[in-house]
């Protein structure tokens, strides 16, 4: 008889969640915590029905009754915008809540929370389309678990149902992550271990206990369980926004402004440097081509930012290469994260070949005889988590380099520094910051000279993502420079390098994070003159290079978008040889180091042949 009275009770239930919205659940199944939102405007508290007590208090920067039928909750952008409650012990966990997004919070700060609860928490972020999706955090033994929903997505400025559980008995031993009603096809993170019961302690709707996680946006009907909830159950809750309506669906959408030739499906183009295997990630090369046009140098790491050792060759312009790893000190491979290779030249005329790293503070390998061998040179030391991103040479035989390095003392955000050698690259002047901007995190620039020769132009990494690349100028060989401005679309993406091809035209490689890209995420290529660079004017078209085949099925959040740091060369027939690390095969395999070849003739007639 238990059984035939619960069968009826959740079918009753769940019949009443199909005509009212928010649903009622199983007995069986009680809440911890359940806050409506349907307090009077101006309470100083959101009432919790549950029959637990965990009324919340509210802060300064709520506002109480809002919404279509006065039933959610309005959060701002505010440290004291949050909701206040005692949290219980628990063994499991399940929270889900109606959500209407309008901001992704402070701009340092783009993760709105949910929920935070002793030690886990659910927040909101960006994938890598700019698309909204969720990632839960757990802490076990002092680390912090992370994961991040795929799969599924939903728009802001409109009510969503956002879900999570996880428990000990979790299935694969990770949170299942809901959508609509929609449990996601899988979860991308890693895990620190078992998971670990939730402490009592003071838990936060809308912000974190310091404030620096403010949600922005209303919430309504969000609820707290002490179980793994079924997904039946989160299916009932989500059939109709608080509005009383069918939540709406993710659609795509692009917003390309440049036309797009893609060439990443050219496999005759293509030459596998380093394949990666099920074990080995290549990652990060960098190349140098020599000035007889056809000797070429890629060197690149192991792992993501990983140890350095890998070296390769080739004596025809990219089509045939040769490692080099034995001939290399065997220090080199204690060298990590992301080493790049320039060609200095001094007063002299003197040429040596650097290998910069930047495990500590910028390590080096110098080589005097267009690199038969090898040695190791004394780390510079400069405060930089990255080596060099680019060189360029400077008037009276000198050349400068450029990277990052923290913008101010106590800031999280970096600037870009400036240092000059005087003798090709045995010393250097202290690195001082020649750009940084409040609220952007300005890396990895790479210097061009205009064509009259009398002005630098950096263009630089906005490592927040949230608008486009930035773009800086020296028209005294880098002794001052301009305030940093926007780039333009086409152009915003991390890592930027390029070539001047021969009809004058710039063509520049990189990871594209231009907002709205049908390519977002992947190596791709800008081609314009120095003026619209200059002048942040469209340029003429766009090159998807390679296919990048990163996902979150790869295990980690950014796999997406983990390709693009390139080498560009210009051989002396025009064709170009675009470098990168990418996610070469659809399989277990990890990133390959791979070069595709074009020349820019044949790109711009198949643009005028596609978009007549």
């Amino acid at each position: 008889m238990k059984l035939i009275k619960n069968f009826y009770l959740t079918y009753f239930c769940l019949a009443v969640a199909l005509v009212v919205g928010g649903g009622c659940m199983h007995a069986s199944i009680p809440l911890t915590g359940h806050w409506k939102m349907t307090d009077a405007k101006g309470a100083a508290i959101v009432t919790d029905s549950s029959g637990e007590g965990h009324d919340a208090v509210v802060g300064k920067a709520v506002a109480v009754g809002l919404g279509a039928n006065n039933n959610a909750v309005g959060f701002s952008n505010d440290k004291e915008s949050f909701a206040c409650f005692d949290s219980p012990f628990m063994t499991n966990l399940t929270i889900a809540a109606w959500v209407k997004v309008t901001g992704m919070g402070n701009v340092d700060k783009p993760y709105p929370r949910v929920m935070a609860l002793p030690g886990c928490y659910l927040h909101l972020a960006k994938d890598h389309a700019g698309r909204v999706t969720l990632t839960y955090g757990h802490s076990h033994q002092g680390k912090m678990g992370s994961w991040s929903g795929s799969g599924a997505f939903f728009l802001t400025n409109n009510w969503a149902h956002v879900a999570v559980s996880y428990g000990i008995n979790s299935p694969e031993k990770k949170p299942v992550f809901y959508v609509n009603g929609k449990m996601l096809d899988f979860a991308a993170g890693k895990k620190t271990g078992a998971f670990k019961p939730i402490k009592e302690g003071k838990g936060f709707i809308g912000n974190t206990s310091a404030g620096n996680r403010p949600f922005c946006g209303l919430m309504s009907d969000v609820r707290l369980y002490d179980v793994l909830l079924p997904e039946k159950e989160i299916a009932a809750l989500a059939m109709k926004t608080p509005d009383n309506k069918k939540p709406m669906a993710y659609k795509e959408l692009f917003n390309d402004r440049l036309p797009l030739v893609d060439i990443s499906g050219d496999t005759y183009r293509q030459v596998v440097i380093a394949a990666g295997t099920p074990e080995i990630y290549q990652g990060h090369p960098t190349t140098l081509l020599m000035p007889d046009k056809k000797t070429m140098f890629c060197v690149w790491c192991i792992n993501h930012g990983g140890h350095a050792g890998p070296m390769a060759r080739s004596d025809d312009g990219g089509l045939t290469w040769k490692r080099l790893d034995d001939t290399l000190p065997s220090e080199f491979i204690k060298h990590r994260n992301c080493p790049s290779i320039y060609r200095i030249v001094d007063k002299k005329g003197k040429e040596r070949l650097w290998i910069f790293s930047s495990s500590r503070g910028i390590d080096r390998l110098m080589s005097e005889d267009g690199g038969k061998s090898w040695k190791e040179m004394p780390p510079l030391g400069f405060p930089c988590g990255m080596p060099f991103t680019g060189v360029v040479a400077l008037a009276g035989g000198r050349a400068a380099a450029f990277g990052q390095m923290r913008a101010a003392a106590g800031s999280n955000d970096q600037g870009v520094m400036m240092s000059i050698t005087e003798d090709g690259g045995l010393t250097w002047s202290k690195p001082r910051i020649i750009a940084k901007m409040p609220g952007k995190n300005l890396c990895e620039p790479f210097v061009i000279r205009s064509p009259d020769g009398k002005e630098l132009c950096c263009l630089i990494r906005e490592n927040h993502h949230t608008a486009n690349s930035m773009m800086c100028f020296s028209r005294d060989e880098g002794e001052t420079w301009s305030a940093p401005v926007d780039t333009c679309w086409g152009l915003s993406g991390d890592r930027h390098v390029g070539v001047q091809a021969l009809d004058g035209r710039w063509v520049i490689a990189f990871r594209d994070r231009a907002l709205g890209s049908s390519t977002y995420g992947q190596f791709v290529a800008w081609v314009g003159s120095y003026d619209d660079i200059r002048n942040a004017r469209p340029g003429d078209f766009r090159i998807r290079l390679l296919n990048h085949r990163g996902s979150a099925r790869d295990g980690y959040g950014w796999a997406y978008t983990d390709t693009g740091y390139p080498g560009m060369e210009l051989l002396k027939d025009g064709t170009i040889v675009a470098t990168t690390y990418t996610k070469h095969w659809d399989d277990n395999r990890k990133h390959s180091v791979v070069c595709t070849r074009f020349k820019l003739d044949e790109i711009s007639n198949k643009i005028k042949k596609e978009y007549k």
